[in-house]
């Protein structure tokens, strides 16, 4: 194959006083430009709408093509120009991508600096609460759905038999929900 085959597409967004550049393969996805900007646009107004403004100048979202339907998985990474790695399922539909929450969690990450491992729970914690409520402020959401998926989610985050505390229980449980439910008592607070 040439190495034209490996070149990615780019679409450039512009964000506030920022701009995303938006990088897939062609024809790699069941989705064209449209929806990919959508997506990560709706993505980029929640934030806008609870941070106030996108917390970077210039994000890159690079999407990659898996099996299946729908994002599959991200993960935001703080380079000098930051980075987020969408993996997308080939049979994603532009619905899938109108329910989808991934995209909005990755953004949360970049307005909270990395930390030490034993306090990751912070920043997925953080992640986790902010993204639904930023969607709602966006409108994107319904508020009853996010009082709903609390109810449901943050039982996950309390302590089980032999729990050592939030930084020493790095379990799903308690660095996701663990970690919101952290979040949402000091909103609380």
């Amino acid at each position: 194959a040439s190495l034209q085959a490996y070149r990615l597409h780019t679409i450039e967004l512009p964000v506030g006083e920022g701009s995303v550049v938006i990088a897939h393969a062609p024809h790699a996805l069941a989705l064209d430009d449209a929806q990919l900007q959508g997506w990560v646009s709706d993505a980029a107004r929640a934030i806008h709408a609870y941070y106030g403004r996108l917390p970077v100048q210039r994000l890159q979202v690079v999407v990659d093509s898996t099996d299946g339907q729908g994002p599959q998985s991200g993960t935001a990474f703080g380079f000098s120009t930051p980075v987020i790695r969408m993996t997308v399922g080939r049979a994603t539909r532009s619905e899938d991508l109108a329910r989808d929450w991934m995209m909005t969690h990755e953004m949360v990450h970049l307005a909270f600096p990395r930390v030490a491992q034993p306090h990751h729970w912070l920043e997925e914690g953080l992640a986790t609460y902010v993204e639904p409520i930023a969607r709602v402020q966006a409108g994107q959401l319904p508020v009853a759905q996010v009082w709903r998926d609390l109810v449901h989610g943050l039982p996950h985050g309390l302590p089980q038999a032999g729990d050592r505390g939030l930084d020493h229980t790095p379990t799903w449980g308690r660095t996701y929900w663990g970690g919101a439910l952290f979040c949402l008592l000091a909103d609380i607070e």
